[in-house]
């Protein structure tokens, strides 16, 4: 998910003295002064005004669920971990969820914004590219993204003021992709990172709000992206620049964004195109299947609710829409079986696992780039990930693939393309794991922060030659709260030997006991330890019906 932190600046200003002193009217303004600036309403802030208070009664009798973590960072994740819980996301619509994560937040003291449209022929100059990159996976796709509803791609230049930008011997330039789980959040609600980016980095940012899910089905999302570094690399006559040398250019985003950022580069170099400097990834969305083990790790304490479970939400326009649009490429897959199966059993299913793209289309590597053929002869790449994040397994995973793309040669259902791709070279890869940090943790007011945006700037300085260093060879690290640097921990590696790579972890679930009522045309599967019950009912829509007990 987008980093939300950042946006609750108002938690700065609670008044809680150790003795748990409240100054209800000083509480008050700042909830008034800062819910006018967040995704949040102000029912939302009443609402859980209660947890707040528990939390920080909990924080001072139990301490944190962390040790190196402050006040500030208890409240933050024990409001986020709230919200994204199932049971809240469950009760709002996509669209409620979408207008919530669309709210402009503020920009920094000494930036500008700059709000313009990429003219629709970077699109279709895109369109060339990743039509010719699909080509052994466009049977398990529509083609609803090459249907252009709007005049172009919404984006805005995000800059220092007077930061003689066109004048520099190396115009550093961030290409931004916000995160959202590739159907929520915008440029918009990036501004407090991208803004923050622009400072440290002296650089200007790039942020576009690409199309997205379940409106938009992939590929959209990736011609969006594809049409702005095209636009970089070649602008309009009006543009105020001239064309950039891909080696200034650095890709960058956060969860889904990183994700795709990673996309971008594999559909770049895929496609011929002129590499860019680096790629800078915080807390990367690399794997849709969801098959690593810390997503499903009941143990995890990161506010990322189960990904393997799914995330629903309350019965909306948009989403009757996208069932019935699912429903039909399903069966049009299924039945008129026009080309080969790029897709594990385990997702042959009737319902769609994430409304980002079909499940026979999860292991395309342009959806799951952890699932790539071969992660060589990229950009040098950072990635970052927290050690309590749901996503952890598959940044590691992703990582030693590219830096060792011999050694590690993807799921079992790729044996033998490895050996068949043009791109062996090991990756430049730096990981950094930060221990007790959690999904997207660069908004919370910790050492690991600071740590994490010192280590960004140094990385986009060394690739794009502002530095005149070499870069440091492929390395793997873990990060204590200290900021003590050391090699990975055993659990950390445990997925290195992971065997159901791109299984659906629904089918990776230990069942106890099955119970056949063949009177009533039901099957029932129990799984006790993880307390759910699946029903298969004869005559049914469904393949499946899900319960938790």
């Amino acid at each position: 998910m987008q980093s939300s932190f950042n946006r609750l600046r108002f938690l700065d200003q609670l008044p809680i003295s150790t003795h748990l002193e409240w100054d209800h009217q000083i509480y008050r303004l700042n909830l008034l002064r800062y819910s006018l600036v967040t995704s949040l309403k102000m029912a939302d802030f009443i609402k859980f005004s209660p947890l707040l208070i528990s939390t920080t009664i909990k924080h001072y009798i139990n301490g944190p669920p962390r040790p190196s973590w402050n006040l500030k960072c208890h409240l933050l994740y024990a409001l986020f971990k709230s919200l994204f819980s199932p049971t809240t996301m469950s009760a709002k619509t996509i669209e409620q969820m979408q207008e919530d994560t669309f709210r402009p937040n503020p920009v920094l003291a000494g930036v500008m914004i700059n709000e313009f449209k990429i003219n629709n022929k970077y699109r279709h100059e895109a369109q060339v590219h990743v039509e010719k990159i699909l080509k052994p996976y466009e049977h398990v796709l529509d083609t609803e993204w090459k249907d252009l509803k709007d005049d172009g791609i919404n984006v805005e230049w995000v800059q220092v003021l007077n930061d003689g930008w066109e004048k520099k011997e190396v115009r550093k330039t961030i290409l931004y992709l916000h995160g959202g789980g590739y159907y929520l959040c915008s440029k918009e609600f990036s501004r407090n990172v991208t803004s923050s980016i622009a400072k440290k980095v002296d650089a200007r940012v790039l942020a576009i709000n690409y199309r997205l899910a379940p409106q938009n089905q992939f590929p959209a999302g990736l011609q969006d992206a594809l049409a702005a570094y095209l636009y970089l690399l070649n602008p309009s006559k009006d543009a105020g620049f001239e064309p950039l040398n891909p080696k200034n250019i650095v890709i960058s985003g956060d969860s889904a964004g990183s994700g795709l950022s990673l996309a971008l580069s594999l559909a770049i170099r895929d496609a011929g195109l002129p590499s860019c400097a680096g790629i800078n990834c915080w807390s990367p969305l690399v794997d849709l299947t969801h098959s690593t083990p810390s997503v499903s790790d009941d143990e995890c304490i990161d506010y990322l609710p189960n990904l393997a479970r799914g995330i629903d939400h309350a019965e909306s326009q948009v989403r009757k829409e996208f069932k019935e649009k699912a429903a039909a490429l399903t069966a049009k897959i299924k039945n008129q079986n026009l080309g080969p199966k790029i897709w594990h059993d385990s997702f042959d299913r009737s319902y769609r696992l994430e409304i980002y793209a079909p499940n026979e289309g999860l292991a395309i590597p342009y959806v799951s780039p952890m699932l790539a053929e071969s992660l060589g002869n990229l950009p040098p790449l950072l990635l970052v990930t927290g050690g309590d994040e749901r996503l952890r397994d598959e940044v590691i995973y992703f990582a030693h693939r590219s830096a060792e793309p011999t050694k590690y040669k993807g799921p079992s259902y790729n044996a033998g393309k490895f050996e068949k791709s043009p791109f062996q070279t090991p990756t430049n890869t730096t990981l950094e794991v930060y221990e007790e940090m959690l999904h997207v943790f660069q908004g919370m007011e910790h050492p690991s922060t600071t740590r994490c945006y010192e280590r960004m700037v140094e990385f986009i300085n060394r690739v794009t030659s502002a530095l005149n260093e070499p870069l440091p060879p492929s390395s793997y690290n873990c990060i204590s709260a200290k900021g003590e640097f050391g090699p990975l921990k055993d659990h950390h590696k445990r997925v290195l030997n992971w065997e159901k790579i791109v299984l659906s972890s629904i089918m990776q679930r230990r069942t106890i006991a099955w119970l056949n009522v063949t009177e009533h045309h039901c099957h029932v599967r129990v799984n006790l330890l993880e307390r759910e019950v699946w029903i298969k009912i004869s005559g049914t829509e469904d393949d499946d019906v899900n319960f938790v007990i």
